[in-house]
């Protein structure tokens, strides 16, 4: 079986997406993160004082194409 992913602070979030080698772009209602290899963009909404949900988890591992193991590790 499969890894499961864990809720995880706002800012360990942007730590891993940087350690996947995105930088962020631009701030509006979302923070944008752009990967310049895969030219992926992936936008974060802003911080906020509970954790991520695992909706946006999921859906944040699909669209950089990584394992949920793989998205743990970073």
């Amino acid at each position: 079986m499969g890894a499961k992913l864990k809720p995880i602070g706002y800012d360990e979030l942007e730590r891993k997406l940087r350690r996947a080698g995105y930088v962020p772009v631009r701030k509006s209602n979302h923070t944008i993160y752009f990967h310049p290899t895969k030219e992926i963009t992936i936008p974060i909404p802003h911080k906020h004082t509970r954790d991520t949900r695992l909706g946006l988890l999921h859906k944040i591992t699909t669209e950089m194409s990584i394992t949920h193991e793989e998205f743990n590790n970073l």
